[in-house]
């Protein structure tokens, strides 16, 4: 039964990287023609998110763009969780799942990129987060860091984010799947498209048999993503992609989005120190599951490790949604001027 089970959420994950890699291709479609209309000018680019907002054609691009990076980060998710229960043992496997939490960390950093180029009150406090810290936190213990704040700072900020997130973190997110698909079984089948993906190839022997679009696994890959399309495409019609105010510093008013709300919760408790110390710390904790697992029936540490983890990750964003807005930035930076005259 065990093993009947591991089969199939291993066909569930060969479904489920199709799926990231037709989420990923789309956000990437939908990126290049909203570049089109996207200012990199800091005092233009508030109006050019105001523009692109006003016109039917490209507000609808803007959600779909937005949407569909909600989805390609809640499919990667999905897609780790499987991976995690069905234990990333042996050298292989072990080298997939790391390669992917590097996507996933990529995944993230794309995420954000994109909420510091959208220009308004959101964007203004997500960067100060970043840049407070890095400088105010990080530098204290690592100066050299003050390098990567110097190099997203001034007027050509916006510019180099703008090439970060449209070509420098998409190209390593295909680089890494690539890689991903050197190591992982399931995947190499589905990067071998001459072969039918039969149960023999997710088990890592690829059969060279004709008929790849008539495979069961890949007409579910068809219907799944056609129903995720569908889906992202509804949400995209009916409910707008965020933009906030114009910015206007000095002011602490919003909640980050839904994927980094745990780190808010924690924030609220012990102010901006977190956002520097609690996602390193998870990811050390996904990266140290491979050794904690072993081929063998029933689950292990590692997979108790991983849903530990995530069951407070969620547990802690259902807190933040609930909990009162403290302004992190202000104070902290109140606590900074303190310091030399006490």
């Amino acid at each position: 039964m065990l093993q009947k089970i591991k089969s199939e959420l291993q066909q569930t994950g060969t479904i489920l990287g199709g799926v990231l890699i037709a989420l990923f291709l789309l956000s990437i479609l939908s990126g290049i023609l909203l570049s089109l209309f996207y200012s990199t000018q800091p005092e233009e680019t508030y109006q050019s998110m105001i523009t692109i907002m006003g016109h039917p054609v490209t507000a609808f691009i803007r959600n779909f763009h937005f949407w569909t990076a909600d989805a390609l980060l809640f499919v990667l998710f999905l897609h780790m969780t499987r991976v995690a229960l069905t234990k990333p043992s042996g050298r292989a496997r072990r080298y997939a799942w790391w390669v992917g939490l590097g996507m996933l960390i990529m995944v993230g950093a794309e995420m954000l990129l994109g909420t510091f180029m959208r220009g308004d009150q959101e964007a203004l406090e997500a960067y100060a987060h970043f840049f407070i810290g890095t400088t105010g936190i990080v530098a204290a213990y690592m100066p050299f860091v003050t390098v990567v704040t110097d190099f997203f700072s001034q007027n050509s900020a916006l510019f180099r984010f703008f090439v970060f997130h449209t070509i420098v973190i998409p190209f390593s997110i295909a680089s890494l799947i690539v890689l991903h698909g050197l190591f992982a079984p399931t995947f190499r089948a589905m990067l071998a498209p001459w072969k039918k993906v039969t149960g023999a190839a997710i088990r890592g022997q690829l059969t060279p048999e004709p008929g790849f679009f008539s495979s069961p696994s890949v007409r579910k890959i068809l219907w799944l993503t056609a129903i995720v399309v569908a889906i992202v495409a509804f949400l995209s019609a009916l409910l707008p992609a965020p933009l906030l105010s114009t910015p206007y510093a000095g002011l602490e008013v919003t909640k980050p989005p839904w994927w980094l709300l745990w780190v808010v919760a924690l924030e609220n408790q012990w102010g901006l120190t977190p956002i520097v110390i609690a996602p390193p710390v998870l990811f050390l904790l996904f990266a140290i599951i491979p050794l904690l697992t072993k081929d063998k029936p029933g689950a292990d540490l590692g997979v108790y490790v991983y849903l530990i983890a995530i069951a407070i990750v969620i547990a802690l964003s259902f807190w933040a949604t609930v909990a009162p807005q403290v302004a992190h930035t202000e104070m902290f930076i109140q606590k900074q001027q303190a310091m030399p005259m006490q």
